[in-house]
């Protein structure tokens, strides 16, 4: 009867420390969608305009408008005039392509 009573003892402690040590790491448990998602890349208004820019002086559609670009805070303002609906159109496209833009407000008119 003895040596059942040890061989109990051991494997019920054998049992806890079993359990005990799968219980230990909740980093790894944490469910995914409670993690906070990294924070995505930050865009400043000189990197906007700089591309804005580029694109706008680059894209032959848009050679003879007059477009000035204002950024703030990645809200873009686009004035200035344009000879056909079409550049106004594109200018507003190459603003929206930009990573970082967060409002385009498409003042240009036609002259």
């Amino acid at each position: 009867m003895q040596i059942f009573f040890k061989f109990f003892t051991f494997a019920a402690l054998l049992i806890i420390i079993f359990f005990l040590t799968g219980c230990g790491n909740y980093a790894e448990k944490t469910h995914q969608s409670w993690v906070e998602p990294p924070a995505g890349p930050v865009y400043d208004d000189s990197t906007i305009f700089a591309r804005i820019t580029q694109a706008i002086q680059s894209d032959p559609v848009l050679q003879g408008a007059d477009i000035e670009i204002k950024v703030k805070d990645g809200q873009v303002t686009l004035t200035g005039t344009a000879s056909k609906e079409d550049q106004i159109t594109r200018s507003n496209m190459h603003a929206w392509i930009v990573d970082g833009v967060k409002k385009v407000d498409n003042e240009v008119v036609i002259k």
